[in-house]
């Protein structure tokens, strides 16, 4: 993307996305499943993982920040001490630098509430071998000390929405959900609430199905595409122009075991 393209974006289509991560993490109506325990269980404390792709400018990545931030503030969450390694993956350059400058600004507020960063904001083409195996290397070198790993993949769906683009970018993600596994690991996947966003997870959910079920020992006649696709909306006071407007999402949870399911 341009830097026009990225600011637009930044100022335009960052709340949403931000918003929808935060729904995410919340789930106010408990309409998504076991996602938001996924999150407690990740973030509790100790040493943590977390890997954004494609990390834009940290929309993903600021929100969850920002959350954990927020709910131990107000004594929701216990202050134990949380040590968390990101690796962000984004081939927008100027998208980089606006996340490079939000968490910069964001570690010292979160010292305050017991939580220590360490990031690595890399160039990453999910078409590109060579990217992705540069990307996986600073995943795997980054998550050396964690208990606990989180992959989050968030509004990819326009970029993966052709058909030609999924099919190159597979293989690529063959290899980053084989390296995320872990005793405590998952990806979360979210989207807006769209067609294309539907049918991007129509493929991404085959694709796990065919590619993990058998390797995680998971049951192949057990939970269905449209079971396994959660979707939630709620309002949302825009944090500049305290409007509300309505924010919207689709979402999917994928356990990554480092042993086979029994």
């Amino acid at each position: 993307m341009s830097k026009q393209d990225t600011d637009n974006h930044l100022a335009w289509r960052y709340t949403g996305s931000c918003a929808r991560v935060i729904l995410s993490l919340l789930d106010p109506s408990n309409h998504l499943g076991d996602v938001s325990d996924a999150y407690a269980s990740i973030f509790a404390g100790n040493n943590v993982f977390l890997a954004d792709i494609p990390s834009g400018s940290g929309a993903a990545v600021v929100s969850i920040l920002s959350t954990l931030f927020e709910l131990r503030q107000k004594s929701i969450l216990p202050r134990h001490p949380l040590n968390i390694s990101i690796v962000a993956g984004e081939i927008s350059p100027t998208a980089r630098s606006y996340l490079q400058e939000q968490l910069k600004v964001l570690s010292s507020h979160l010292e305050k509430q017991a939580i220590s960063i360490k990031y690595e904001i890399t160039n990453w083409d999910v078409l590109n071998s060579f990217s992705t195996a540069d990307l996986i290397k600073k995943i795997t070198i980054s998550s050396q000390s964690s208990s606990s790993r989180l992959l989050i993949v968030s509004n990819f769906s326009g970029a993966l929405g052709g058909s030609l683009n999924w099919q190159n970018a597979q293989p690529k993600f063959d290899e980053i959900f084989r390296h995320s596994r872990d005793l405590n690991s998952y990806a979360i996947w979210i989207e807006p609430q769209i067609n294309k966003a539907k049918k991007t997870f129509s493929k991404v959910f085959k694709w796990f199905k065919d590619n993990f079920y058998s390797i995680l020992g998971l049951d192949k006649n057990g939970p269905s595409e449209e079971s396994s696709r959660n979707e939630s909306q709620s309002e949302s006071r825009h944090p500049i122009t305290k409007e509300q407007f309505t924010v919207r999402l689709t979402i999917m949870k994928f356990d990554l075991p480092l042993e086979k399911a029994e």
